[in-house]
């Protein structure tokens, strides 16, 4: 199993963070577009190689994300779903779901019922940060997206909800 930590700066225009391991090595890094309209997320291996691309769509209902990682030939796209209780997601392309309680991002991955990764995060700390489990480590890249993605959806319900107040 394979541990991550992803930690988001306090003040980043464009939306650039590490993802570290548990001895606090860099093992990506996230590069957000700053005025680009559609917003994407460049997800950077410790060579500062580009892995994969998260792609927000605009002019859909729910949120939707465009994914496109080097090491898979097929296009995914991750999809919130609409729910009246809590928030669902899929990722479509690679037969994966999301459960558990997103809004307070503490959630899990699932590929055919099966965890396959899990997300928790940390409360006390100054920054966004999350913990990232990891059970099968050839989704790697697929999971760093997910809760890319996922945290910029609850990031960007969390400033609409704070304007219209």
């Amino acid at each position: 199993m394979k541990h991550l930590l992803m930690r988001q700066h306090l003040f980043s225009l464009g939306g650039k963070f590490d993802i570290t391991d548990d001895s606090e090595n860099t093992r990506y890094t996230v590069s957000g577009s700053t005025f680009s309209i559609p917003k994407y997320f460049d997800i950077l291996d410790l060579n500062s190689i580009p892995i994969a691309r998260l792609t927000h769509q605009v002019f859909t209902f729910l949120p939707k994300f465009k994914l496109i990682i080097n090491e898979f030939p097929e296009e995914v796209e991750i999809i919130k779903r609409f729910s009246f209780l809590k928030p669902r997601y899929e990722i479509e392309g690679l037969g994966l779901s999301v459960e558990g309680n997103i809004w307070d991002m503490n959630f899990a991955i699932l590929q055919d019922g099966r965890e396959i990764s899990s997300v928790d995060q940390r409360w006390l700390a100054m920054t966004s940060t999350y913990d990232i489990k990891i059970e099968d480590e050839s989704l790697e890249s697929v999971v760093v997206a997910v809760v890319v993605a996922i945290d910029y959806v609850k990031a960007q319900s969390h400033n609409s909800s704070s304007a219209s107040s």
